[in-house]
């Protein structure tokens, strides 16, 4: 009999809390969709169906989540009088119960499980020396410019069912990096010379067990494992080969799985979830799975819904998110400059009665951060930074400010560097040269006597030869020469940069084109805030200094943080920074109407902006001005379909359709106004089947007219995106010029695909502008 309080869940909700105890399904629920809520609703239920507490296992992704359901799915089966719970788990917690299991019963040697950084660090360094040893050649000497690469190698390994040389090679990273898979294999015999895991190996030594045990053992060791049949994993769309494959080998049918998440969440790729196993694999490894969608979301409003929608689109055309919540307040910066355009939105957020911690400023970038916390700084704005280390930790703007300190007369007076240990980047950056040992001795030198740092650079001259000597000698002059610029220190910087050629050292040293870009504009942001205050060079590090740290608060503060950080987050204000072409979506050249390995790229970075402006509930603030070209285009409702570096505004704004989805929700506010839009002219937008497709699935909602840009297939050029009733959506790649004049449309998964005009339709989507 079906609980009365159920009645207040929707029937997508109620659909998926009575789905059948056997089949397996798949809930695919946007932001903000109450999957918490079904969650707990279905385990209940499964409890009525008197299945034992013991016999339901329910995985998280975090700790905090853990925690979280944990205390409601409690409180709420108290309050329905059931006594016990189900187990509810991170999969390193249940990682590291199975880990103990098997090492009771000697299917695993006995480890201690070291849980800092530190300790790996450590131990790759002596893998690292261990390498050496055996001849492995180096490349890169220092251990800044490969360790977080390094680290982050060692988690993909783990959470992939590859081989490392397999990892490495489908990275194509550059071939200094070569030594990475031999590092990691160094690495492994050493920990498990020394009985340790770490972490990620809490799941990956068992992993690595089972694989290659016959079904006689395999049975023996899921016979040490709870008799689990019932699965209920959430944010499935974030899991690894690693755990899937796990999961998948220990608990077999008929163990019932149910698993939540969405496709268009997934924004971890980079550190090994894989979203096509919740996309197809799922469906092909399991018989029959029925499929439940949670498209409703009760967190925003209609425009951040229509929005949503709009965007998303343009990865998966069938998919719909419908803002059910209170109304979202959507518009743009009011000036150019980020850091005046924040502070005049925050300013209005708090005259409207807003609190600034339950704002937050999300980038795609750290570089764009930099702008915005020095405008916070600078106006004694208290924010709370997170995942990110403090401004002035950072490597680039420790690096400036040496410098800055060299032009106020730091060779003389030590006091004036924020720190005496960033002497280092005046040394390391770009690199002398030298071993290891000698670099240290000329850094530990420097540190001591500051005032002979340009003699230590000539030392290290005199020792070489040629170019290498020459570059030298102008490095010690060039350092001496810096007070010259005391009173222009935002110059003094740009030459320094140009002098020692620092940008194209941080191309040549970073493995990705976006590392050394960020490195970059971490540099002009600070170089800009240097011209933009103005004063010499030592007013100016007095002034940084002071402002260190001053407006840090971590219960008040606005909250700054990158899109990555704010996945399960909400915040009644979002203020999104960083959306220009080229680095929202990131890309060097956009190769995505081509390459298949650029279109999964650009898919993830617009999965990564879908993620960021549903975190908002009550205003989203996109921090930019449009210009007046992207105002018209805006207007028009059309949308850029390639690389448009020479545009300043994201293609994700135009996918989202701010200005027709703003017309649609005065619309709907305004009886007389949908009418009037209904019978004189159609609302300008390439994404009218999308909106036509929500407002059919919302009552009350006003009858609106779209223009849908229904075009004969004579006017398709190649770049224009389509879509097809069978395939979805495509990119017409060439037209025939003779014959019949046959269409070829690349649908990515689905290949290429040929039409007859005269017995195809297709919608034109957008145009190649």
């Amino acid at each position: 009999m079906k609980k009365s309080y159920r009645t207040q869940l929707t029937k997508e909700q109620q659909d998926v809390v009575y789905h059948e105890l056997s089949a397996p399904a798949k809930v695919i629920a946007v932001a903000g969709a109450g999957k918490t809520t079904t969650l707990i609703s279905r385990v209940e239920y499964l409890l009525e169906q008197g299945i034992d507490p013991s016999e339901i296992g329910i995985f998280m992704f975090n700790k905090s989540a853990q925690t979280e359901f944990s205390e409601r799915l409690s409180a709420q089966l108290t309050a329905s009088g059931h006594r016990r719970s189900p187990s509810v788990m991170t999969f390193h917690a249940f990682g590291m119960k199975f880990c103990r299991r098997l090492e009771q019963q000697s299917w695993l040697p006995s480890a201690k499980l070291l849980t800092d950084d530190f300790s790996l660090v450590k131990l790759l360094r002596e893998a690292l020396q261990r390498l050496i040893r055996k001849g492995e050649k180096i490349a890169i000497q220092d251990e800044k410019d490969w360790l977080e690469e390094v680290l982050l190698f060692i988690d993909l390994v783990k959470a992939s069912d590859l081989s490392a040389s397999d990892v490495f090679e489908s990275l194509s990273w550059s071939k200094d990096r070569n030594f990475y898979p031999a590092l990691y294999e160094e690495l492994e015999a050493l920990r498990k010379r020394n009985n340790i895991r770490f972490f990620a190996d809490l799941l990956s030594d068992p992993f690595e067990l089972i694989k290659g045990l016959d079904d006689e053992n395999l049975e023996r060791v899921r016979a040490l494992l709870p008799n689990f049949r019932y699965l209920l994993i959430d944010e499935f769309q974030d899991i690894n080969p690693c755990q899937y494959e796990l999961l998948k080998k220990l608990f077999l049918p008929p163990c019932q799985w149910m698993i939540v998440g969405d496709v268009q969440q997934c924004i971890y790729e980079w550190r090994g979830a894989s979203p096509e196993i919740m996309a197809s694999q799922f469906d092909q490894d399991f018989a029959s799975v029925a499929c439940y969608p949670l498209s409703t979301s009760f967190r925003f409003g209609h425009s951040v819904g229509l929005m949503s929608s709009s965007v998303i689109t343009e990865n998966d055309p069938n998919a719909l998110v419908l803002g059910m919540g209170e109304s979202t307040h959507v518009s743009f910066a009011r000036y150019e400059k980020t850091g005046r355009a924040l502070l005049s939105e925050l300013k209005v957020w708090l005259d409207e009665g807003g609190a600034l911690q339950d704002a937050v400023v999300l980038s795609r970038l750290y570089s764009d951060m930099v702008p915005v916390q020095l405008a916070l700084m600078h106006k004694g704005v208290p924010y709370q930074l997170h995942g990110d280390s403090p401004l002035l930790e950072n490597r680039q703007i420790r690096m400036l400010m040496a410098y800055l300190a060299i032009m106020a007369g730091a060779l003389e007076n030590p006091k004036m560097f924020f720190k005496l240990e960033d002497i280092e980047c005046l040394l390391t950056v770009p690199s002398l040269g030298g071993s290891i040992d000698q670099r240290k001795r000329f850094i530990q030198q420097a540190k001591q006597s500051p005032h002979l740092l340009p003699q230590i650079i000539e030392t290290l001259a005199d020792a070489s030869e040629g170019w290498r000597a020459k570059k030298l000698y102008e490095r010690a002059d060039w350092l001496r020469s810096l007070t010259l610029y005391a009173s222009d220190p935002a110059q003094g910087l740009t030459h320094t940069l140009e002098k020692l050629g620092i940008y194209r050292y941080f191309e040549s040293t970073s493995n990705k084109d976006i590392q050394s870009q960020e490195k970059i504009a971490t540099c002009e942001a600070f170089i800009g805030y240097v011209r933009g205050v103005g004063g010499d060079a030592a007013s100016i590090l007095k002034q940084l200094s002071s402002l260190n740290e001053t407006q840090r608060d971590d219960s008040h503060g606005v909250h700054l943080m990158t899109i990555h950080k704010s996945k399960g987050l909400e915040f009644d204000m979002v203020l999104l920074s960083g959306l220009q072409e080229g680095r929202f979506p990131y890309y060097e050249e956009d190769l995505s109407a081509i390459d298949k390995q650029a279109a999964s790229d650009m898919a993830s970075e617009r999965r990564l902006f879908y993620v960021a402006i549903t975190r908002a509930k009550k205003k989203l603030v996109l921090l930019e001005a449009p210009s007046k070209a992207d105002k018209k285009q805006m207007q028009q409702g059309d949308i850029p379909n390639e690389s448009r570096k020479s545009h300043s505004l994201s293609r994700f704004v135009f996918e989202s359709q701010p200005h027709a989805v703003s017309q649609i929700c005065d619309a709907w506010e305004n009886a007389d106004l949908a009418s009037n839009l209904h019978s004189d002219k159609a609302i300008n937008t390439a994404k009218g089947d999308v909106f036509q497709r929500y407002l059919s699935r919302v009552e009350p909602s006003p009858k609106l007219t779209f223009r849908h840009q229904m075009e004969s297939q004579s006017k398709l050029k190649p770049g224009d995106k389509v879509r097809h009733d069978q395939f979805g959506q495509g990119v017409v790649v060439r037209q025939e010029q003779s014959g019949k004049y046959m269409i070829f449309v690349d649908f990515g998964d689905l290949g290429l695909k040929r039409f007859n005009p005269k017995h195809t339709q297709l919608i034109k989507l957008s145009s190649r502008t």
